[in-house]
């Protein structure tokens, strides 16, 4: 009883929560830490909100790991007035850019020493939440990755519209080779770093190096990598906020056709260990034909794109058309539920 009550009044004085799941029986469980990985590059007008969605986590124990890469906003000056709370491991500021966002991760990973990671991209923001319910996904199921789900807004806040699959409106665990077979490799369904939580041994069996030659989609076979080596688990609560606005390397990945290009090699070095079915790779050519067909592509990059995806034989609109179908029958399914 005396140790609950010194745990209380240890937390009330530093004005931190701990999690109920962290007090049993008069003893505080010993929580595992988490390495909190912040890269940024000219993100200056969104670093005070993600950063203080970062300390106002409800997790205590965690460590704060803070990269620039020679940014020429105001990033640095913004970084250095957080660079003093006692939770800030390292504050880095590069001189020259890396040319790789990847080798930004690889930096922090390198210097973490948490049981777990979280990749909090600078211009995203999270529930208070966020860390504490990844962390029991995790170690509840015992997974090697955990994610939540992520509502989008724009440059300014404002929630942006976004459909939901039906599969992504329950939580669930599930083998990692099945979730790569079924969500990886067509849609990316962690389309965000800011939105997962992953065991750091598992990162240090994953090739950064390989990672770094997929510049635009590094982030895929990167989860891909981790999810592979065991169970993943969702949490379906919308716990991160993606940010959508105009500076998104990704968006011009997209438009190029760069990262279709680089999807399709991951797809040839990660589908020979899955035995993917008939059924399964139409669904996987069927999203790609989609996504490729979309008019904000450019011209260049649909050729690109059709050129690489071409090489596979079940990238046809028919596929287009299996992918749709297996799309639309969960939601009708859905609908006549909920009549």
């Amino acid at each position: 009883m005396k140790k609950r009550l010194l745990v209380a009044f240890f937390c009330l004085y530093q004005k931190k929560c701990v999690p109920l799941h962290a007090l049993i029986v008069g003893r505080i469980i010993k929580m595992k830490k988490v390495t909190v990985i912040m890269p940024n590059y000219n993100h200056a007008p969104f670093l005070k909100e993600r950063l203080d969605s970062i300390f106002a986590q409800d997790y205590p124990n965690k460590e704060v790991i803070i990269l620039d890469d020679a940014s020429h906003d105001d990033s640095v000056s913004v970084l250095r007035q957080y660079a003093r709370l006692p939770e800030v491991k390292s504050l880095i500021i590069n001189e020259k850019n890396s040319g790789n966002t990847f080798r930004q991760w690889q930096r922090g990973m390198e210097l973490a020493t948490g049981d777990y990671i979280w990749i909090a991209e600078s211009d995203d923001v999270a529930e208070t939440t966020l860390l504490s319910s990844l962390v029991k996904a995790l170690e509840t199921n015992h997974a090697q990755l955990a994610f939540a789900r992520s509502r989008f807004i724009d440059e300014n806040g404002r929630d942006l519209p976004r459909k939901v699959d039906p599969v992504f409106r329950r939580s669930f665990a599930m083998n990692g080779k099945d979730f790569v077979a079924n969500y990886m490799l067509g849609e990316n369904t962690i389309c965000n770093a800011s939105a997962v939580l992953f065991r750091r041994e598992a990162s240090l069996r994953v090739d950064m190096h390989q990672v770094e030659q997929f510049p635009a989609s590094g982030d895929r076979f990167f989860w891909i990598s981790i999810a592979l080596q065991g169970n993943i688990a969702f949490v379906a609560e919308d716990l991160n906020s993606f940010r959508q606005h105009g500076n998104k390397v990704s968006i011009k990945a997209a438009q190029d056709g760069r990262n279709f290009v680089q999807d399709h090699h991951i797809y040839r070095l990660i589908s020979p260990r899955l035995s993917l079915s008939r059924r399964q790779q139409q669904k996987i050519c069927g999203y790609q034909w989609q996504v490729i067909h979309l008019p904000w592509i450019s011209d260049e990059g649909k050729k690109q794109a059709i050129e690489e995806w071409g090489k596979e034989r079940y990238f046809t609109k028919w596929s287009w058309l299996i992918y749709k179908t297996n799309r639309i029958i969960p939601r009708l399914q859905s609908i006549l539920c909920s009549i």
